[in-house]
């Protein structure tokens, strides 16, 4: 014969029964929770103007060039919890041709939070830039055609601290093309490498056209 619980005994299994369950899934929750938002941020690059390489015709005469980027660089935060992703000073970005550099110029401290995306406008420059001729020859057949596409590279410089060496970042976006404002929504790779510290010339001045 079956018997009944008292109504006393049930308050006191359904409480025991909530403190054991309700912390269980709270936890499982903020595992969850913890293994959604703990994203790393996506960085994007983009060329909106380029000057200086035009016209094609004069390129064959003087394959000495002064050019000048306009880009904007984006950081777009994924997570609540990781706090500001930034890029700090001493950031720089280089703009190059099938592997020769082009331009350089420096990048403003900025940062993004939130699971919000933000964007900032970085001008690189370069002067008396010569192109070895693979690559005059390429710029010229590109250009002819629209399709000119360059490398942005944004590197964060390592940091040191006493005897320890923190890698910088380097962030290489390929074949972005000028215009192209959809470049922003396709991330650029990250690694983490030792970077120098930018000279303070850097993107005043490029004498070669060899890549650093």
């Amino acid at each position: 014969m079956q018997m009944e619980a008292s109504p006393e005994e049930l308050p006191w299994g359904c409480c025991v029964c909530a403190c054991v369950l309700i912390p269980a899934v709270v936890l499982f929750a903020g595992l969850i929770f913890f293994a959604i938002d703990d994203n790393d941020a996506l960085y994007s690059a983009a060329v909106d103007a380029v000057s200086g390489l035009d016209p094609v015709s004069e390129l064959g005469r003087d394959p000495t060039l002064d050019p000048t980027f306009d880009l904007t660089v984006r950081i777009r935060s994924r997570s609540w919890l990781r706090g500001d992703e930034c890029l700090e000073p001493g950031t720089a970005v280089e703009v190059t041709y099938r592997g020769v550099l082009l331009a350089s110029g420096p990048v403003e401290k900025f940062c993004s939070g939130g699971k919000k995306a933000k964007d900032q406008h970085v001008v690189a420059w370069g002067t008396g830039v010569r192109l070895p001729g693979f690559a005059l020859d390429a710029l010229v057949a590109d250009a002819r055609r629209g399709a000119e596409a360059f490398d942005v590279a944004v590197k964060m410089p390592s940091k040191h601290r006493g005897h320890v060496t923190v890698d910088g970042t380097l962030i290489s976006c390929k074949a972005r093309r000028v215009g192209d404002a959809a470049a922003l929504g396709t991330p650029c790779d990250v690694s983490s490498m030792d970077i120098p510290v930018p000279s303070p010339n850097t993107g005043r001045t490029q004498k070669t056209g060899g890549a650093n």
